[in-house]
C-alpha cells in the first residue's frame, strides 16, 4: 500500500539505530553497527551512511578499534525524533510550497491544510524523545 505520507527506509533505520543506542545509554558502551544490522535485518552499508549523518549532527559519537562502535552523544531524554529526522534530511516539509519554492503558493487553496498538518506532525516529533520510545 502506498500513501501520501511515508516514512523513508533511511528514517526508519535511523530510529532503529538510535533506539538501540538509547537502550544501552546507561552502560556508556559502544555498539557496533554490524550488531544492529544483523539483529534488525538492515543493510550495514546503509546504517553506516545513517550513522555518519547522525554523527555530523552531534547526536552520536563514534569510536574505532576493537571496542569501537557508536553511542549517543547525549541522554535519550534530550534527543527528539525531530532531531533525528532533521539530521538526516533537514526540516520537515510535506509539500514544496512550505519552503517558498512553489511559484503559485500565493494562490494555492490547499496550502493552509498542509501547513496545519505539518505543524501538528512537527510538534509531535519534537515532543517525542528517544527516552519515551525505548
Amino acid at each position: 500500500m502506498s500513501g501520501v505520507f511515508q516514512v523513508s527506509t533511511r528514517d526508519h533505520s535511523a530510529l532503529i539505530l538510535m533506539s538501540s543506542l538509547a537502550s544501552r545509554f546507561e552502560d556508556d558502551s559502544f555498539l557496533r553497527l554490524s550488531e544492529v544490522a544483523q539483529e534488525m535485518k538492515l543493510s550495514l552499508g546503509y546504517l553506516e551512511e545513517v550513522a555518519a549523518k547522525l554523527k555530523a549532527a552531534g547526536l552520536v559519537v563514534g569510536k574505532q578499534g576493537p571496542n569501537g562502535g557508536y553511542r549517543l552523544a547525549k541522554a535519550p531524554k534530550e534527543i527528539s525524533i525531530d532531531d533525528i529526522l532533521t539530521a538526516l534530511a533537514g526540516p520537515l516539509e510535506l509539500v514544496e510550497c512550505q519552503s517558498g519554492r512553489c511559484p503559485v503558493a500565493h494562490k494555492c487553496s490547499s496550502k493552509s491544510v498542509w501547513n496545519r498538518l505539518q505543524q501538528t506532525i512537527s510538534q509531535s516529533l519534537k515532543a517525542t524523545t528517544l527516552e519515551s520510545i525505548v
